[in-house]
Formats: C-alpha cells, structure tokens, sequence
C-alpha cells in the first residue's frame, strides 16, 4: 500500500442545517480525531474544517470550501479521508483491517492456507476470512494460539489452525 494513499475515516450522510453542516459517520476507531483535524480530502480535493462536534452517533463538521445548504446537499454519500501518515498510531501487535486484507497465510509447516479476503468483526474477537482457489474459505480467529505471527511488511501472517480446520 503506497504511503500517500488517502484512506476513508468517515462517509458525509447529508447535510445537517441551513448553515452548511454535514453529518458524518465515523468509519474509525478514533472519532475524536474529527474534533482536532485541520484538513482532510473529499474526492481527492483538500478540505478546510472549521468546526466539529459530536451529535448522536454522528459527527456535525462544518468547512470552509462548504458555505451552504445547496453545497452541502452535493456532498452527501462522499467519503472523507485521510493520508496514511495521518492514521492514528496503533500499538504494538495491533493493525489497521486495510494491512491484513492481502496477506498470505501459511501454517506453521509452510503449507500456503491463502490470502486473507475480509476480516469479520463477530465480537469477541475477529475471524480472518482466508481464500484459497478451489478450496471452501477458511476462517480463522484470532487468538493467540491460533494467528502466530503477522509480518505486514513481509506480507505473511503464520497461523497455526486448530485441528478441526
């Protein structure tokens, strides 16, 4: 993944008022971050936030390239993104969904499983969704004893799949 690449953090619902205010849902771990931002990109184009705050689940913003109702009603449906060397830094052992998705995933035997397709958020703890051609998908939780390693540099997870798999 290329460092200036923009990742999505919110999606414009609609506008929010006559003054120009959008409703964002947050697409992030890390809404408070709206609060504090200066700019962010909208189709690719550097935006202005002037104000934010909380409403409900949403997150009321308004922008100084949006000085209306009219313009905001045309940024419904739009995602707001950040450069990648903006994300919120994780800690240690923790990483973003974007870095798993694409990742191979061998046993602990070298045995190639596949590739990680989608990651599930079921609730207690995350399950790997590993594609492999020709094979039924393969769902792995993680959890400590089953996801060994993860090399996101070196495009790799290790996993040790429990017997039943």
């Amino acid at each position: 993944m290329d460092r200036n690449e923009l990742i999505t953090i919110g999606v414009i619902v609609a506008p929010h008022g006559v003054r120009g205010d959008l409703r964002i849902m947050p697409q992030t771990d890390f809404p408070d971050r709206f609060l504090t931002m200066d700019a962010c990109y909208i189709d690719g184009k550097e935006y202005h936030i002037t104000s934010a705050r909380y409403h409900k689940q949403f997150i009321l913003a308004t922008f100084k390239e949006v000085p209306d109702r009219n313009a905001a009603e045309l940024m419904a449906r739009k995602e707001i993104q950040v450069p990648r060397d903006q994300l919120v830094e994780l800690p240690e052992g923790r990483y973003y969904i974007f870095d798993i998705i694409g990742l191979t995933v061998e046993d602990t035997k070298g045995n190639v499983l596949g590739t990680v397709s989608d990651v599930l958020q079921p609730g207690a703890n995350d399950v790997y969704v590993v594609k492999q051609e020709g094979q039924p998908d393969l769902l792995l939780p993680v959890l400590e004893h089953v996801i060994l390693n993860i090399d996101v540099e070196g495009g790799k997870i290790i996993a040790d799949p429990p017997e039943w798999i």
